[in-house]
C-alpha cells in the first residue's frame, strides 16, 4: 500500500509538471502571436499613417493625374497665299495615336491589331508601350480613315488626339521661298519660320477626366484656355509666274549642265518679289527625305563672285561721280599691268579705241578698270558700300547672307582692278537684284520683301514694306546707264536676252569660282541681271548657274532671263514696247 501511494504521488507530481510545461507553452504560443498581431497592427497602422499624412498629397497627385489629363488644344495654323489669293500651304485635319501604358492591358494584342492599321512593326509599338510608364505617342500625322479604324477597335489605352497637317498642294512650288514645318507644327525654316508668330496662332488648354479604358468621359472636359487660329498672309508671289520660273531655270540646268540654278523676279520700283526659285527643287510634303543642302533658298542665303555683271556698279559710279560719260574713249589695250598682276579680256575688242557705252556692251575688263581707275580705291569702295554689299538688305527671310566687300585699309594695289570687274568681292543674288533695280527705278535702293498683307483673304491688313529707301545715284546716271545696257542686249554680250515683244537692258556676268585651296577654280558661275521694259523698267530679273557649259553668262543665263521676263511682263498685263508692235504687226500681216 505504502508502495502504490508513492508511486501515484509520483505520477501526479509528473502529471502537473507536464500540464504546467503544456500551459507554459501555450502562454509562449499566445504571446507570440500576440505580439506578432500588435507588431503587424503597429506596420499597418503605421504604414497607413505615412500614406494618409506624409504621402498624402503626392497619392493623391497620382490618382488626379491618372483620371484627370491636361489636354493642349492646337490651333488652325494660317494658310500662305500668293498675291491673288492661290493657296500655297495649308493644314488639314489628322491625328496623333497614344496610348496611357497603365491602362493597356493586352499590350500584345493591342500592338498586333495598331501594327496592321499603322503599318508599323509590332515589336516597335510593343516597345513603346511597355518603355513607357504613362502617356506615349505611337504615331503622329495619321489620316482621318485610319483614326476612325482605330478607333472602332475598343483598344484599352490607345486614344486619339486631334492635330493638324501642313498640306502643299503644288508640291515644288515656291518650295525654297515657303519652307516648311516639322511635326509639332512649328516652322522650321523659309517663310513658315519667318512668320512663324503670325501663322502658328496661340495654343489653348481643356482639362479632361478619363475613364479605365483612357477615354475621355463626355461632359466634363473643361476649357481653361480657349485657343487662337494663326493668320492668313499674302505674299508678293505670283504663282503662275513662279511655275514658270522654276520651268525655265530647270531647262537652263538642263540643257548646259550647270550644277544648280537660282532665279528670281522683283518688281524695280517697290521691292515686291514675284517669284524666286532654285533647281534642284523638292517636293515640299516629302522634306524630311530630303537633303538639306537641297532645301537652301540660294538666291538669299548664298553669297558668290559675281563677275562681270557687277561692273553695272563700276559703271553707275563711274557715271554718278561724272569721270566718265557714255560716249567718253578709253583706250583698251590687250593687255593691262596693275602691280604684280595682268589683267586681260575674255574676248577680243572689236577695235582698240572704244567709247565707255562700248566697253560696257562689251563686256570689256581693261576698259573697266581704266574707268575705275580714273574714280580712285575711295570712290568705288564708297559706292559699293552704298550699294549694301557687306550688308543684308533687309529681305524678310531667314539667313540671309550680307556677302562680303573687303575693308578699304585692306585693298592692295590690285584690289581696285579685281574688285571693278567682279571679282575678289562676294554678292548675294538678291543683292544683284537691288542693285539692278536701283538703275531701273532712277537710282533709289529697295527692300526686297515676301509679305503683301495679313489676314482674310480680302480683309488683310497691308504690309507695305517697300519704303522710299537711300538714294544710291541720280535719276541722269542711271537713266545713261539704263541706254549702255539696253546696247549690251542690242549689239553685246547680251543679244541672248533680247525678247520678241519687249526691250531690256542687263548686264551678262562670268566669274570664276574661288578654290578651297586658294586662287581660282576652273569653274565658272555665269549671270546675267536685267530690267523690262527698257523705255519705262518695271521688273528686274536675275539668273544665276553654277558652273553650266558653255560657261558664259550671255549664252546660258541670258536666254532663260528672256523666257522668264517676256512672260513675267505679259503676266502683269505690261504694254509692248512700241517698235516691238510695229514688228509684231508687220509680220503677222506677212503671215496672213
Amino acid at each position: 500500500m505504502g508502495a502504490e501511494a508513492g508511486e501515484k504521488e509520483r505520477d501526479s507530481q509528473l502529471f502537473s509538471e507536464d500540464e504546467m510545461a503544456r500551459r507554459g507553452d501555450k502562454g509562449l504560443r499566445i504571446f507570440l502571436l500576440a505580439l506578432a498581431f500588435i507588431l503587424t497592427f503597429s506596420a499597418v497602422t503605421a504604414k497607413l499613417v505615412y500614406l494618409q499624412l506624409v504621402k498624402a498629397d503626392e497619392y493623391r497627385k497620382l490618382a488626379e493625374d491618372q483620371r484627370n489629363h491636361l489636354l493642349e488644344l492646337k490651333p488652325r495654323r494660317g494658310r500662305i497665299l500668293d498675291r491673288n489669293g492661290e493657296v500655297l500651304a495649308y493644314s488639314m485635319e489628322c491625328y496623333n495615336v497614344y496610348a496611357i501604358s497603365y491602362l493597356v492591358k493586352d499590350v500584345q494584342k493591342a500592338s498586333s491589331e495598331l501594327s496592321l492599321v499603322l503599318k508599323l512593326p509590332r515589336q516597335e509599338l510593343e516597345s513603346k508601350i511597355r518603355s513607357s510608364r504613362g502617356f506615349v505617342y505611337l504615331a503622329r500625322k495619321v489620316d482621318v480613315a485610319t483614326a476612325e479604324s482605330i478607333k472602332s477597335m475598343g483598344l484599352e489605352g490607345i486614344g486619339l488626339e486631334k492635330d493638324s497637317k501642313r498640306v502643299y498642294p503644288n508640291k515644288e512650288l515656291a518650295c525654297h521661298v515657303l519652307g516648311y514645318v516639322g511635326t509639332d507644327n512649328v516652322g522650321l525654316s523659309g517663310l513658315e519660320l519667318q512668320y512663324e508668330d503670325l501663322l502658328a496662332g496661340k495654343r489653348g488648354k481643356a482639362a479632361m477626366e478619363l475613364d479605365a479604358r483612357g477615354e475621355p468621359i463626355p461632359g466634363v472636359t473643361r476649357m481653361l484656355e480657349e485657343p487662337e487660329d494663326g493668320k492668313d498672309i499674302h505674299l508678293t508671289l505670283d504663282a503662275q509666274l513662279q511655275f514658270k520660273l522654276q520651268d525655265e531655270l530647270k531647262k537652263a540646268v538642263a540643257e548646259t549642265g550647270a550644277a544648280w540654278g537660282a532665279a528670281l523676279v522683283m518688281d524695280a520700283w517697290t521691292g515686291e518679289i514675284l517669284a524666286m526659285g532654285v533647281y534642284p527643287d523638292f517636293d515640299l510634303n516629302r522634306y524630311p527625305e530630303v537633303k538639306p543642302e537641297l532645301t537652301r533658298n540660294r538666291s538669299v542665303t548664298d553669297a558668290f563672285e559675281p563677275g562681270s555683271v557687277l561692273k553695272m556698279a563700276t559703271a553707275l559710279a563711274c557715271l554718278e561721280a561724272r569721270v566718265v560719260s557714255p560716249s567718253t574713249v578709253l583706250h583698251v589695250p590687250t593687255e593691262l599691268r596693275v602691280g604684280s598682276s595682268t589683267f586681260r579680256d575674255d574676248h577680243p575688242m572689236p577695235k582698240s579705241d572704244l567709247t565707255f557705252d562700248e566697253v560696257i556692251a562689251q563686256s570689256s575688263n581693261v576698259g573697266t578698270i581704266k574707268a575705275a581707275q580714273m574714280l580712285g580705291k575711295e570712290g568705288l569702295h564708297r559706292f559699293l558700300a552704298r550699294l549694301g554689299l557687306g550688308k543684308t538688305t533687309g529681305v524678310d527671310f531667314p539667313g540671309e547672307n550680307p556677302g562680303r566687300l573687303p575693308a578699304l585699309g585692306g585693298w592692295s594695289e590690285t584690289t581696285l582692278p579685281t574688285v571693278a570687274i567682279g571679282q575678289g568681292v562676294a554678292v548675294s543674288q538678291l543683292q544683284l537684284a537691288v542693285l539692278t533695280a536701283a538703275v531701273a527705278n532712277g537710282g533709289r535702293l529697295v527692300r526686297p520683301h515676301f509679305l503683301k498683307s495679313v489676314g482674310e483673304e480680302g480683309r488683310g491688313e497691308a504690309r507695305e514694306q517697300g519704303d522710299e529707301g537711300d538714294t544710291l545715284c541720280s535719276p541722269e546716271a542711271a537713266a545713261s546707264l539704263r541706254k549702255m545696257l539696253g546696247d549690251v542686249v542690242t549689239f553685246g554680250t547680251g543679244t541672248r536676252a533680247a525678247m520678241v515683244g519687249y526691250n531690256c537692258g542687263g548686264k551678262t556676268g562670268t566669274a570664276m569660282k574661288p578654290s578651297p585651296r586658294g586662287g581660282y577654280s576652273r569653274a565658272y558661275m555665269a549671270s546675267f541681271a536685267g530690267f523690262a521694259p527698257l523705255e519705262d523698267p518695271r521688273l528686274v530679273a536675275v539668273i544665276t548657274l553654277d558652273d553650266p557649259s558653255p560657261v558664259y553668262g550671255g549664252l546660258t543665263a541670258a536666254p532663260c532671263f528672256s523666257g522668264v521676263m517676256e512672260f513675267a511682263l505679259q503676266r502683269l498685263g505690261v504694254p509692248l514696247s512700241l517698235d516691238k508692235v510695229n514688228t509684231k504687226d508687220l509680220a503677222g500681216k506677212k503671215a496672213r
